[in-house]
């Protein structure tokens, strides 16, 4: 019995350590998208110069975190200042996900948690799932703000990053910024 065991284990192993010749296959297609890394999506000095921010690359904390489902997420927050919108302050958060359901959990929650759709900019304009928003009244809390502080919000994902671009301060025209910011990161992946 114990010979009929080890004879089995034995041709377990071999059979399945032996190779076996692979059939000629149809020719397969080669894609050049790649995923950035995270410090490759950042605002570099060309990019903060021709956007009209102030800051460096040293306004960066890159970091790893636990998501939802405990895997790591690496998450990179950075701050500037656009000067010449009475120092509206302007913060991005990158958040790279390890798979494509955490990275939809995290939008939908963080990008519709707590906000009325009247302060809704657009939706889908810097690609699939992305929102544009500025604070409102009938956001959760928002009778609380200050009617002449503007907190614009733009979400973004795209492959398995989800890009939050936000701004406060005393200007409407930071919407522009904010926008210019979207698409120089987009720009990023071209």
């Amino acid at each position: 019995m114990k010979l009929a065991i080890i004879l089995a284990i034995l041709l377990i192993l071999i059979g399945g350590c032996s190779t076996v010749q692979d059939l000629p296959s149809e020719p397969t297609i080669k894609t050049t998208h790649t995923i950035l890394e995270i410090h490759e999506l950042v605002l570099n000095e060309q990019d903060l110069q021709q956007l009209g921010i102030e800051g460096n690359e040293t306004n960066c904390k890159t970091e790893e975190q636990t998501a939802f489902d405990l895997s790591m997420v690496q998450y990179s927050v950075c701050s500037y200042i656009i000067s010449n919108l009475n120092d509206t302050q302007v913060i991005i958060e990158l958040k790279k996900f390890t798979n494509s359901s955490e990275l939809e959990n995290a939008y939908q929650y963080e990008s519709s948690h707590l906000y009325s759709v009247e302060g809704l900019i657009s939706e889908n304009d810097y690609g699939d799932q992305s929102r544009f928003r500025v604070s409102n009244e009938h956001d959760y809390g928002g009778q609380y703000n200050d009617p002449n502080v503007y907190y614009y919000h733009l979400w973004i994902c795209k492959d398995l990053y989800l890009i939050h671009i936000t701004s406060i301060g005393r200007s409407k025209e930071a919407v522009d910024y904010i926008a210019k910011i979207g698409r120089r990161i987009l720009s990023k992946y071209e």
